[in-house]
């Protein structure tokens, strides 16, 4: 498509932000799409593979990279089989390109359905919706629907391959219907903005709503590090949005400045340790864990809530399934050994998961993690879906002592910026581990990894270059803890 010919995807951009748009057709170099946005990309693709499946006699347009063909192969499947689904339709109007996600027959014309990941329709999809309608009706096809299908998170998925009801399915026609009129004027205002010169807009709520853009950094570099605040007021802990943004109305931007009265102890406590530089550490740290015995256990899961699930009885985005952990032993004082369990076969990873970890903790000792809601909140999930093993999981939870509200009771160090995530906490007290040297250096690229480990396509060396990954940046995790612990003690 040339630079002048407009898509959705091209016309959304240039709602979101004109010098978006912009720089998406003249510096295409600047792009640099962020791991997360990846992430959502692929996702999307699943949840459109689904929807296909729901109509097995659907014809696929495939001729993504030539548009004169897509065109055509949408008109001939029209023509030839006006009874069956289309998926990635193609129309065409004035320059302006759309593809539908689903084009089903009726009799009284097509339903149009845009296919999204999301739980909910959002407002830029109401404008997706409108721009394709337009597009379809000045090539004079009746739609008698336009919705848009998003996941509904009730839907159990039962084994059997079935995914009727995953999607449920919005009618938009009443709030599409005033947006109509004024898609020509979105046109011609992105085309306005092609042929000008670059916009100037400043960084603002744009640059994340609807999404992350891919030119943040672009434009952000202007915006000298010297001017900014060295703490700004983000890192007060919790602290309300709407109290940050008085105290910004007063003129207040750094931590540092903020008087005391608008701050809590906590709060007053970060503002000190900024102020000085210097990190406090209480000498009660590790006074909740002098007194636990050996073994000890420092334990980390990592789950994956799939879009579309693939294992019996999970939800989709719902259900957190545990396909890895990772176990630091202290079978002694500073005698460490290391246990793992990561099922990567595809299959449902959650009763081996459950048995192997029963064996490894056995049935004394103190079982040490991170934010205990989620370690016990998964354990206490194995335990109601396995009733043979739940007495033995149960009594794992009853053993767990949480190290994170012991962290924020007793340190901080200005580097934290605010957070006591344990990404945040470790370069502070131990620099030698390092997440940013792993292949895996955060929970998000854990749950892709996996995501692409069990996609059909991912060959057999990218497989276990991941997996390598996934092992090495679990084990980190529960190493963490095993300093952080040392650490509290004063050891």
């Amino acid at each position: 498509m040339s630079c002048r010919g407009l898509s959705k995807s091209r016309i959304i951009a240039w709602k979101q932000c004109p010098k978006r748009l912009w720089l998406q057709i003249h510096r295409r170099e600047l792009l640099e799409f962020s791991d997360d946005t990846e992430h959502r990309f692929q996702i999307g693709y699943e949840v459109g593979e689904v929807a296909q499946g729901l109509y097995p006699s659907g014809i696929l347009i495939e001729d993504e990279d030539d548009l004169s063909a897509a065109l055509m192969s949408t008109k001939t499947a029209m023509a030839d089989y006006p009874n069956r689904p289309i998926f990635e339709a193609t129309f065409q109007h004035d320059g302006v390109l759309v593809r539908v996600d689903l084009l089903l027959p009726t009799d009284a014309g097509y339903r149009m359905v845009e296919v999204k990941s999301s739980t909910s329709v959002k407002p830029y999809h109401i404008d997706d919706c409108a721009l394709q309608a337009w597009v379809i009706r000045q090539n004079n096809i009746p739609l008698n629907s336009i919705e848009l299908a998003h996941i509904d998170t009730s839907f159990i998925f039962l084994g059997d391959g079935n995914y009727q009801g995953i999607l449920r399915f919005e009618k938009l026609d009443d709030v599409i219907a005033p947006l109509l009129e004024l898609v020509p004027n979105w046109i011609q205002e992105a085309r306005s903005t092609l042929s000008g010169d670059i916009p100037t807009v400043e960084p603002g709520a744009q640059c994340s709503d609807s999404f992350e853009c891919p030119f943040t950094a672009y434009c952000t570099q202007h915006i000298k590090e010297s001017v900014q605040p060295r703490y700004s007021l983000d890192v007060l802990y919790r602290m309300q949005t709407e109290t940050k943004e008085m105290l910004r109305a007063k003129g207040f931007q750094d931590v540092c400045h903020v008087p005391s009265e608008f701050l809590n102890e906590t709060q007053q406590w970060i503002q000190r340790i900024s102020l000085t530089g210097v990190a406090e550490l209480s000498p009660n740290a590790g006074v909740s864990l002098v007194g636990l015995t050996y073994p000890r256990y420092y334990l980390d899961f990592e789950t994956i809530n799939l879009a579309v699930p693939r294992w019996i009885n999970t939800r989709p985005y719902a259900t957190q399934v545990p396909f890895q952990w990772s176990c630091h032993i202290e079978k002694s004082h500073h005698q460490l050994g290391h246990e793992m369990f990561l099922d990567v076969s595809g299959n449902d990873p959650r009763r081996h998961c459950a048995e192997l970890m029963i064996e490894v903790l056995g049935t004394e000792g103190p079982v040490f993690v991170y934010y205990q809601a989620f370690e016990k909140g998964r354990i206490a999930e194995m335990a109601e879906l396995y009733p043979d093993l739940a007495p033995a999981l149960h009594a794992i939870n009853l053993r767990v002592v949480d190290l994170l509200p012991i962290a924020r009771a007793n340190y901080y160090h200005p580097e934290m910026k605010g957070s006591w995530s344990i990404k945040a906490v470790l370069p502070t007290l131990a620099p030698d581990l390092r997440y940013d040297l792993l292949v895996i250096g955060n929970g998000g690229d854990a749950q892709a990894a996996y995501r692409e480990i069990l996609h059909t396509n991912t060959s057999d060396a990218r497989k276990q270059e991941l997996t390598e990954g996934l092992r090495e940046y679990c084990k980190l995790d529960t190493l963490a803890m095993v300093r952080l612990a040392w650490f509290f003690q004063g050891e």
